[in-house]
């Protein structure tokens, strides 16, 4: 034990003593949020998922699917209110329309009527996209109909009581970020330490290498938790960001995601012979999940091809995860089991699982 004491206090001291370190750990992601949060707390290839619960059969009613229907960005499911609601709860809609009963006799008698549309504010696309074209179709519709008087309003209907933000949406995915690179990025001293050949005068002595091993990751998973208290608290004071959501689940899953990506890390460090090439590696891996995680842009943005790549990335779900238990959102994918977290948890433990084999197979200590 005081072996493992002496070693946690070596990797405290090498930690903050690299400025680059201490810059990507701690600076780099406050600095994100200050951006994001100055810009946000003021179409191509664009698919949506939209129910459709018509309640009143009319040919107006019908009409008005008719026009819904001729929207290339929409992939409209018609379908009862209550399995359209579970969908839209379960994340496999990003809007559910309703047309109420009585539609097509309040128009006919030139009444004002409304039409229901039900959205998860955390869906940033939801909001700056997708309901600004269902306003115009309605805009259009209503003015086909009626000529200059307006007979149809949109009622905005939310999922949540919470008022949600961009900066809200974003945080979670800026705090996913930074465990990536922790993680990515703990491996170097590693590297290092094996280009000068400590690595060989320390398998010299008694020192095991798990306990050497261990004392790293232990270390790590301190400074996630110091990380992620700092996000949080920043968020807080400066733009009032919320963690709606249980913490016992985000403390789970910061843990879960540190040694995940610390896993592909020793991984990655494995296949590089020193410094110079583990660097390069590193930012291979780095940017593509950085842009194409969902963590900054809405999934709905990404070209179709690209879809695949992100639903193969684990920084995808370690977001979604972190992302529902600060903001209360919706699962980003479809959901196979009865709790929304399972599935991420399955992927990021599988990635885990793999990192750590493909290391231990091919790490060499020399």
């Amino acid at each position: 034990m005081k072996t493992f004491q002496v070693l946690l206090v070596a990797n405290a001291k090498q930690f903050f003593r690299e400025r680059a370190a201490l810059f990507w750990t701690f600076i780099f992601p406050i600095f994100f949020i200050l951006i994001f949060g100055a810009v946000f707390s003021g179409e191509d290839d664009i698919k949506f998922n939209v129910g459709l619960v018509l309640e009143d059969d009319s040919p107006i009613a019908q009409n008005f699917s008719a026009a819904l229907e001729q929207i290339p960005a929409f992939e409209l499911n018609l379908g009862e209110r209550g399995v359209e609601m579970q969908a839209l709860e379960d994340g496999d809609r990003r809007a559910v329309i309703v047309v109420n009963s009585g539609f097509g006799e309040s128009i006919t008698l030139g009444q004002v009527t409304n039409i229901d549309v039900y959205y998860d504010p955390t869906q940033t696309s939801s909001k700056q996209v997708l309901l600004p074209i269902i306003q115009r179709v309605t805009d259009n519709f209503d003015r086909a109909l009626a000529g200059s008087t307006p007979l149809i309003q949109l009622s905005e209907q939310t999922l949540q009581s919470h008022d949600l933000r961009a900066i809200d949406y974003l945080v979670p995915g800026i705090l996913a970020m930074s465990l990536m690179q922790l993680g990515l990025f703990a491996v170097a001293p590693i590297v290092v330490d094996r280009e000068n050949k400590v690595l060989k005068r320390l398998g010299a002595t008694p020192l095991r290498r798990s306990t050497m091993i261990m004392s790293t990751v232990v270390f790590n998973l301190i400074i996630a938790m110091m990380q992620t208290a700092l996000i949080v608290i920043i968020a807080r004071l400066v733009f009032h960001v919320p963690v709606l959501g249980n913490w016992f689940y985000l403390i789970g899953f910061i843990i879960i995601g540190t040694l995940t990506f610390l896993a592909m890390g020793y991984m990655l460090s494995a296949f590089a012979k020193n410094q110079q090439t583990l660097m390069p590696l590193i930012m291979f891996v780095q940017f593509p999940m950085m842009f194409l995680s969902g963590i900054f842009f809405p999934t709905e943005m990404m070209p179709g091809f690209m879809r695949p790549i992100m639903d193969a990335m684990p920084l995808t779900y370690l977001a979604d995860s972190i992302r529902q238990i600060m903001v209360d959102s919706q699962p980003l994918h479809a959901q196979l089991f009865s709790n929304p977290h399972l599935l991420n948890l399955i992927v990021l433990g599988g990635w885990f699982i793999v990192c750590l084999v493909l290391a231990v197979r091919f790490f060499k200590w020399e």
